[in-house]
């Protein structure tokens, strides 16, 4: 057998709010990805999201979207699972007929919702609507015009509309206006590309802050300095250092106390993070993501025995600075001084750090058979994700990254 690696992708509502996860599933042989029949991939995927990691660790307090083939669907086992928890999602090559249809209105009475995944308005299917919650339309596999009468058609049903495939923030705005309730894709889960624009001033003195940390040479004492010069930025930082987060024995009472028991670069890791909290106009998704390949970036490297993981933590979290500045990145990354081999990391994916990095993002886009890194076993770098995952889902709680 495979390793068995469980990836999430966000599902957003018109708000920008989190709604719940897509759970991502494949095997992975010794050197490619291989993906098996559907009935074993989908009950690969609810053993080990419900069993052996943990619906709360991958979800948090959200929905996981799970896709579920005929026989799953039609198996009692299913009954068991947490509903409150668990969308189930229907997907489109499911024959429909009486049984099925009959098991789609048992497991909603049993307060489970369905999605229908890649649905098309056609004769043979629309039987489905009936017991659906959600209708997931893939965005890109029609043109405008198609798109809308489909969601004329769905609307008058009274299920949600989620939107798959969103890939930019134009899409984005359109959709919306089109009625979608829920969205789905690349826009939500990584960064893009935009034009130069020019930068608002309060971005700027932030920018301008971000490039002040991260100088080479600064101390302990001049980072101190600029911590204790920004008051909301002092106050966030103690209330971190005395985190059960952070797990220290004794109070830290002061900036430079943190700074030393803590360390430079972690100390200058935080204010980063903090610093592109606060520009604050990008999704939330979008920063949990920056989390959560910071995070990874950082264990992968300790994991590894490298030194000076902790400066890992920084590649991950610039690699999406083009979209908060909405720069190109290379453009971006001229604001802030980084070393040569971190600059290189966030253009090209080169070097140790860039590697990890590479490895990080492949983990995001379900591309398990690139997700490798130095001699780590795929369990080690899958574990460093679930990790990174938890921890980025922590930080992202409310009055953590307030400042």
């Amino acid at each position: 057998m495979g390793h068995i690696f469980i990836g999430r992708q966000p599902i957003i509502d018109a708000d920008g709010t989190l709604y719940g996860y897509e759970l991502l599933h494949r095997s992975l042989g010794r050197d490619y990805a291989v993906v098996g029949d559907g009935d074993r991939v989908s009950s690969d995927m609810l053993l080990n999201a419900v069993l052996e990691v943990g619906i709360r660790h991958i979800s948090g307090s959200h929905r996981a979207f799970i896709n579920v083939t005929e026989n799953l669907l039609m198996n009692p086992a299913l009954d068991t699972l947490p509903p409150e928890r668990i969308v189930l999602e229907v997907l489109e090559d499911v024959p429909v007929d009486k049984p099925l249809l009959e098991r789609l209105a048992t497991l909603r009475a049993l307060d489970f919702e369905i999605a229908l995944d890649d649905f098309v308005c056609l004769p043979e299917r629309t039987a489905l609507i009936a017991h659906a919650d959600i209708v997931k339309l893939d965005v890109l596999a029609m043109d405008r015009d198609a798109l809308a009468r489909q969601v004329d058609i769905l609307k008058r049903s009274g299920v949600r509309l989620l939107a798959e495939k969103v890939e930019t923030p134009a899409m984005y705005d359109d959709l919306k206006r089109l009625g979608f309730d829920l969205y789905q894709g690349y826009y939500f889960a990584r960064p893009e590309i935009y034009e130069s624009h020019r930068i608002l001033p309060n971005k700027l003195v932030l920018l301008e802050l971000l490039a002040r940390v991260n100088q080479p040479d600064i101390t302990p004492e001049e980072l101190g300095e600029i911590i204790r010069g920004d008051v909301a930025l002092s106050v966030t930082v103690l209330r971190w250092a005395n985190s059960s987060m952070v797990g220290l024995r004794t109070a830290v009472e002061s900036i430079q106390r943190a700074i030393v028991v803590l360390g430079l670069q972690t100390i200058r890791n935080w204010v980063s993070l903090l610093t592109l909290a606060r520009m604050g106009t990008t999704p939330s998704e979008l920063l949990k993501m920056m989390l959560v390949r910071a995070r990874c970036c950082e264990l992968l490297a300790g994991a590894a025995e490298l030194a000076n993981a902790s400066s890992y933590f920084t590649v991950g979290l610039l690699s999406a600075l083009d979209v908060i500045l909405k720069l190109d990145m290379a453009e971006a990354l001229e604001r802030v001084p980084l070393a040569a081999a971190q600059k290189a990391a966030v253009l090209k994916q080169e070097g140790d750090f860039g590697a990890a990095l590479k490895t990080v993002i492949a983990l995001e886009s379900g591309d398990y058979a690139c997700a490798r890194y130095r001699s780590l076993s795929f369990e080690a770098i899958r574990d460093c994700y679930l990790s990174a995952i938890g921890w980025a889902d922590n930080l992202a709680a409310p009055g953590m990254l307030s400042g």
